[in-house]
């Protein structure tokens, strides 16, 4: 394909200054954001041991919940039964006593039943080590609140949008010669941009599937707008027959839970329910009843649900339980999914945490090109030394993503010591305590010296993880829980770190000097 050669120059300056703009958030982001496709099972790891009774059977999920609500009369407005508990829900019943949305699971009551039949219960917080490290992502690093965080969020993403278009657009002329070409025998920065290269193009659909979603969730309120006006009409006579058919008489008393799941059953023979999580306004109730399937298509990580009736338990809304849902509703769902990666199970699970990480690593090669090409300008200038702006990006690029790395590993290696899996607060400041650690030390080494030490304190908290897991387990007895795959990840990839640091030549295997 021809593209006059000013064109290709304009928008390779457009696609270096947007990606160097955007490249140290869009790190975290991914990196943070890998870890998010491991959510769930990451949060099981971390949870703590639970002390509770075996969970009951359908049968006595009745009796739970009645001597659960004579012990806390306040539990009857906001409780959840669980049906297939696990160690994040160790318990058949669970209720909040707080409320905080910002720093993820609040304060909880597990209940359960002793052989005796008596009433036991246990108040935690669940970990919050991980909803943290999906808020890293979700804020690109920046310890803001929920309204600044998106805004940053979306102009950051809009800004990668310019630099993916205008990356396709300075690779075109050359696609077929230069896409697939790794030419390993030439001298480093030629090695660093094919693979460069070759990341952006072969992952070229999953980044404009990120960008696009990325976008939308930052601005999110014009596009709510817009999905009222174009399904609020169908949604409003759908909620005018179902508070139509409120209005007539129906039974006062709650079904059981087993009844419930029997009559969700006759009704969606084909998903399992997880949970019923019951809430209470005005002195009524509302239901919804969870379901988890990972082959199909959902809009949260967490699976889907359905709206209905604690009275008769005959469905009200199916907007949000996959695969029968409205046309439009699962058009929306998709846009979900395939930023969540919900849908086709944990191999498109794992396709996407690699995918993320592929792409931290497409960022953080963008700035160590960007700052080959700009030290070669320099030198051809004469200048003896790196420019102040070069000095600074070079540091950040060191301090700010290789401290992303340490601090992520240094969260999963101190879950299991600290209380309750980790409060958000109490996470979030060693994240960032190490995150400013290791660019003080890429500030007094500076950028270039400073990636092999980095390299090295990022290894070694990697391989705290498995010893401090092991060391957990020893101390409370129960190394039958050790998670042998998280283990032998993080062994794999801090190996992996220490040879990078280890290497004969280190400074110019992670690009601080790509101009050999």
């Amino acid at each position: 394909m021809k593209i006059r050669g000013d064109i290709v120059r304009l928008y390779r300056n457009v696609h270096s200054w947007a990606g160097i703009t955007a490249g140290l958030f869009l790190f975290i982001a991914f990196y943070a954001g890998g870890m998010t496709m491991f959510e769930l099972p990451l949060g099981n790891w971390a949870s703590q041991t639970s002390m509770l009774p075996a969970p009951v059977p359908a049968e006595r999920l009745s009796e739970l919940v009645q001597k659960a609500q004579a012990s806390d009369p306040s539990m009857a407005a906001n409780y959840t039964v669980v049906l297939r508990p696990d160690a994040a829900s160790p318990s058949s019943l669970m209720w909040t006593t707080s409320s905080d949305r910002d720093h993820g699971p609040a304060r909880t009551v597990y209940a359960g039943l002793a052989p005796d039949g008596s009433l036991v219960t246990q108040t935690r917080t669940p970990s919050q080590a991980m909803y943290f490290l999906n808020i890293l992502h979700q804020r690109i690093g920046l310890p803001l609140n929920r309204e600044y965080g998106r805004l940053v969020m979306g102009i950051v993403a809009l800004l990668y949008a310019v630099a993916l278009v205008s990356g396709t657009i300075v690779l075109l002329p050359s696609l077929v010669r230069n896409l697939f070409a790794l030419r390993v025998n030439e001298n480093l920065r030629r090695v660093w941009l094919d693979f460069h290269t070759l990341l952006g193009g072969c992952s070229l659909p999953f980044h404009i599937v990120m960008a696009a979603s990325a976008a939308g969730f930052a601005f999110h309120q014009p596009i709510m707008a817009l999905e009222k006006t174009l399904f609020l009409p169908a949604a409003s006579s759908h909620q005018s027959a179902k508070n139509h058919a409120r209005t007539g008489q129906r039974p006062q008393t709650l079904l059981e839970p087993l009844e419930i799941v029997e009559a969700f059953h006759r009704q969606v023979p084909d998903l399992e329910p997880e949970a019923l999580v019951y809430s209470s306004r005005g002195g009524k109730f509302s239901l919804r009843v969870t379901v988890q399937n990972k082959a199909q298509i959902a809009r949260r990580p967490e699976g889907g649900y359905a709206d209905v009736s604690p009275y008769t338990g005959r469905l009200t809304t199916t907007d949000f339980l996959p695969d029968h849902q409205t046309s439009a509703f699962q058009a929306l769902t998709l846009i979900y999914a395939l930023h969540f990666g919900t849908y086709g199970g944990w191999l498109v699970r794992w396709v996407y945490a690699v995918l993320g990480f592929g792409g931290a690593f497409l960022f953080y090669s963008g700035n160590q090109l960007w700052l080959s090409s700009r030290r070669r300008r320099e030198r051809s200038e004469g200048l003896m030394a790196d420019s102040f702006g070069t000095r600074c990006l070079s540091v950040l690029t060191s301090g700010c993503m290789i401290g992303c790395v340490s601090g992520i590993s240094a969260v999963l290696a101190a879950v299991s010591f600290l209380p309750e899996g980790g409060h958000y607060q109490t996470v979030e400041a060693l994240f960032y305590a190490v995150l400013l650690g290791c660019l003080l030390v890429a500030v007094w080494l500076g950028g270039a010296r400073s990636i092999v030490p980095l390299l090295v304190v990022a290894g070694v908290i990697t391989f705290l993880i498995p010893i401090a897991d092991m060391a957990h387990h020893l101390m409370s007895g129960s190394v039958a829980r050790l998670d042998l795959g998280l283990d032998g990840v993080a062994l794999v990839y801090g190996s992996a770190l220490m040879i990078l640091a280890l290497r004969k030549r280190p400074r110019q295997i992670m690009g601080a000097d790509l101009t050999v």
